[in-house]
């Protein structure tokens, strides 16, 4: 598919300019202070070396390649530092990996680095395929999610798609995960798996299926789809897909606007809340849907997630106003404008740039990168999923013709 900007000609002009800027503040050698009690700035949910590495990275020219670079080798000594790194797509080695493949020009840069990553990855997402195929039922759901889990791992190797045996690996597991265990899906997570006290186990304290992208069964079904679409399948993947596709119609709530998803729901049908956002409610599941109903040629799929995403942009006044990807206004830009991508529809190709100065007018050259992103408090971070690159990046994919391939970690194309 061709990539065309989907902004005015002004209005791109200006989130170029942004991004740039955003870029600017990043590449300087003093935006990746040490985390306070985290040994690396790598864990920080891809907000610190790597999440700048993969923005900088998106700028021509020798003076931020080696911004890039330099923030590269910040995220290589953190994990050279860890005495035992962490391995998903959002807090370790698949990030890292993920960085510097982005950074390597098709594998002509960073030969080394990248065979050493592949290396360290493929073994760990073999290792953990392979315990989730011989027992996928009763897991925490970071153990399959795209932030920590398994699903991330597998969204890097399909991005490289350079060992077969990996990939498949990671993909069997998955479709383990996606059966059942007598009455319950086996992504059902039990109470005593749940983290004591988070949010989800306080609402939903007998246990839970999460129903977020972020977290939940929507990032394994929107990988399985993803591999579908790439020819590369095994033995039950397109009935996993459907399966798991079918039961997250059963779980839609709507609500005045629309097809709506909660975060998570329990065994006895009883919710949690929801968001407007990637990480949790009808964006991420609408898009997750989308390549769904895609892989299986599944018209009624594709429709509920064009009439749900529509849902999400009517739900506007009620999305929180942080600009990041993971739950605030880049998330919701970056869907948007993949929909707008694959339908042509001037819905989403006008909203595309409504989202686009919502975000404008969330930056603030006071602010120390530009944008101040929340979950509850705002605060100045460096990085990609809820950090400053994140909101420059998602202005970038709107406003140039060029593809954003970054957002294979975000499993959504």
């Amino acid at each position: 598919m061709t990539w065309t900007r989907v902004l005015p000609a002004a209005t791109a002009a200006q989130a170029v300019e942004v991004a740039r800027a955003v870029g600017g503040r990043l590449a300087a050698p003093d935006s990746l202070p040490p985390m306070p009690n985290r040994p690396t700035r790598l864990r920080d949910g891809a907000s610190g070396a790597v999440g700048c590495a993969v923005l900088l990275g998106q700028f021509p020219g020798d003076t931020w390649e080696l911004a890039a670079k330099r923030c590269l080798a910040a995220a290589v000594h953190d994990v050279e530092q860890d005495e035992a790194p962490q391995s998903g797509l959002f807090d370790g080695l698949a990030g890292l990996a993920f960085a510097t493949w982005t950074l390597s020009r098709g594998g002509v840069r960073y030969q080394r680095l990248l065979a050493h990553l592949d290396h360290l990855v493929n073994r760990e997402a073999v290792a953990r395929a392979q315990a989730m195929t011989e027992r996928p039922h009763g897991l925490p759901f970071e153990t399959f999610d795209i932030v920590s889990g398994l699903t991330g791992m597998g969204a890097y190797l399909l991005r490289r798609n350079t060992n077969p045996t990996a990939l498949r690996a990671v993909l069997t597991g998955l479709v383990a995960l996606c059966g059942w265990d007598g009455d319950a899906p086996n992504w059902y997570t039990p109470s005593s798996r749940l983290e004591p006290g988070s949010p989800l186990a306080q609402s939903l304290p007998d246990g839970l299926l999460n129903c977020g992208l972020a977290h939940g069964i929507p990032g394994p079904l929107a990988l399985l789809a993803l591999a579908e679409l790439a020819g590369i399948s095994v033995a039950g993947q397109r009935e996993s897909i459907e399966t798991v596709a079918r039961w997250l119609v059963r779980q839609r709530v709507d609500d005045e606007h629309g097809p709506n998803w909660p975060k998570a729901v329990d065994l006895s049908g009883a919710a949690s809340g929801s968001r407007n956002a990637w990480c949790y409610g009808g964006p991420g599941v609408a898009r997750t849907l989308w390549l769904a109903g895609t892989a299986i040629d599944d018209a009624a799929l594709r429709d509920l997630a064009l009439d749900a995403m529509s849902a999400a942009l009517r739900r506007l006044s009620d999305t929180e106003v942080s600009p990041d990807l993971c739950h605030g206004v880049a998330g919701l830009l970056q869907i948007t404008v993949r929909f707008a991508q694959d339908t042509k529809d001037p819905q989403f190709v006008a909203v595309a740039a409504d989202l686009t100065h919502r975000l404008l007018d969330l930056y603030h050259p006071g602010y120390r990168f530009g944008f101040r992103c929340a979950d509850t408090v705002p605060k100045d971070t460096p990085g990609l999923l809820d950090g400053a690159a994140g909101p420059a990046l998602a202005l970038l994919a709107a406003a140039t013709d060029v593809p954003p391939q970054w957002d294979r970690m975000l499993l959504l194309a």
